[in-house]
């Protein structure tokens, strides 16, 4: 009697504390510095560079804590943070269920490209 009550706390236990085959994710951080004239651009992910439909983009403090404005993207992968001041230094954060978060500075320069490409992987 007392073995069956165990085993059948014991499987309730796991089954409740078992993984769910939910993807494991890990922080991407892009090293260079992106130039860019504004903060806005396209967002792909996977090998098919698919568009990025409703990926959380995150505009961040310096030290990444704290969000100081959000949006996400369209359809087509497109997302836009407003003008920004050119000459400035921008924390970008990238997320979304499924994806690697990633992590890229900014520096918007008059001159720049019109726009970031941004590809994220799939989390595995």
């Amino acid at each position: 009697m007392k073995t069956s009550k165990f085993l059948l706390v014991f499987s309730v236990f796991f089954l409740l504390t078992a993984e769910r085959g939910y993807a494991q994710s890990a922080l991407i951080v892009q090293e260079k510095v992106s130039i860019s004239s504004v903060l806005a651009g396209h967002v792909n992910v996977g090998l098919a560079n698919e568009p990025a439909k409703g990926v959380t983009v995150d505009l961040c403090s310096q030290d990444w804590k704290t969000v100081i404005t959000s949006t996400k993207t369209d359809e087509h992968g497109y997302f836009s943070l407003g003008k920004p001041a050119t000459g400035e230094l921008f924390y970008i954060r990238l997320s979304a269920p499924g994806i690697n978060p990633y992590e890229l500075r900014v520096c918007v320069k008059k001159h720049g490209p019109q726009g970031l490409t941004i590809h994220l992987s799939v989390a595995t």
